[in-house]
């Protein structure tokens, strides 16, 4: 009975979840779809600031776009990483007992290209990178150690299940990597060493017409 009331009580709170989840996704992913066409396209062309002001507006109704545009999923995974990074398996009963978990994954198409709508001199410094956070779950590990640091959170005694942690996919981020600088400080000295004491090499000058 406890493992069913655990049960019971993390899939009401996670539907809850899910559902505000994906009603927020479903708004932000429609946003988003009409712009999706064209983004192979102004990835590898950098757009003036009245361009990417004109497709905004045009496309979009004045509405907040996503830099890099995500796609919103309900997952029912067997396995997966914990916090530690180990894997783990998931606790699958039933219909009614299966572990669904809301995500939000990058678009195929965006993952690793420049972010949209960033000022021309950032666009080739960007790039879409997925992020991830950590989700309740059921999970099932063969390392005593493991289940030890949860504090004996075993649903029932005796029992591998215990509720913990699973990585999960939290949404498509904008990283802008800054440029790095050129080191002259080196090529400098050498310039300048160069041109110290040049002159003492230089050969007298010999008119022709005196010998």
């Amino acid at each position: 009975m406890r493992i069913a009331n655990n049960i019971i009580f993390i899939a009401v709170v996670s539907l809850a979840a899910c559902i505000e989840g994906w009603q927020r996704g479903t708004r932000s992913m429609n946003s988003n779809e009409t712009l999706l066409d064209s983004y192979e396209d102004e990835s590898h062309e950098r757009l003036k600031l009245k361009q990417r002001e004109f497709l905004l507006t045009k496309e979009m109704d004045g509405q907040p776009v996503e830099c890099c545009p995500s796609i919103s999923e309900m997952t029912e995974p067997l396995g997966g990483k914990d916090e530690n990074g180990d894997i783990v398996q998931l606790y699958s009963g039933d219909h009614m007992t299966k572990q669904r978990f809301y995500e939000l994954s990058c678009r195929q198409e965006v993952v690793d290209k420049p972010c949209r709508f960033l000022d021309n001199k950032l666009h080739n410094q960007s790039k879409c990178v997925q992020k991830y956070s950590f989700s309740y779950a059921i999970i099932k590990t063969n390392h005593e150690h493991l289940r030890h640091e949860h504090h004996g959170n075993s649903p029932s005694s005796g029992s591998n299940w215990y509720l913990g942690y699973i990585r999960v996919r939290s949404g498509c981020a904008c990283e802008v990597t800054p440029r790095t600088k050129r080191k002259r400080s080196s090529h400098r000295k050498n310039r300048k060493g160069g041109n110290h004491g040049g002159n003492h090499h230089k050969k007298a000058y010999e008119d022709p017409l005196k010998t």
